[in-house]
């Protein structure tokens, strides 16, 4: 039985760089620890940061909270925002309700082109 060199050659590379990957773990585990303990270092950091958030919203009673957000929203205009507008897209006139741009709509649409 004759096997030829070309039909051998892909299977001698392909153990040969199986082997050769085999022997060779380029420091893998080390770097792999290495990032757990980065991992949960920076797990404690962050935790570190949620209690002292806490900490200082302890801080403040539910009366002081309350008392500050009608502050603010007394110096904004006492709640009030402004009405609502509807613009038409071919006037670009403002109205108070969709109904009224609707009708001008209606009246665009019957208008021969």
């Amino acid at each position: 039985m004759r096997v030829s060199f070309a039909a051998l050659l892909p299977v001698v590379a392909s153990l040969s760089a199986w082997v050769a990957s085999a022997h060779y773990d380029g420091g893998a585990p080390l770097e792999a620890r290495d990032w757990m303990d980065d991992l949960t270092t920076r797990d404690l950091e962050y935790m570190g940061e949620i209690l002292e958030r806490r900490e200082v919203f302890a801080e403040f009673s539910t009366r002081d909270l309350i008392d500050e957000l009608t502050d603010r929203l007394e110096r904004r205009g006492n709640g009030e925002s402004k009405p609502k507008t509807y613009g038409c897209p071919y006037c670009g006139k403002k109205y108070k309700t969709f109904d009224e741009v609707r009708l001008i709509w209606d009246l665009y649409e019957q208008l021969p082109a």
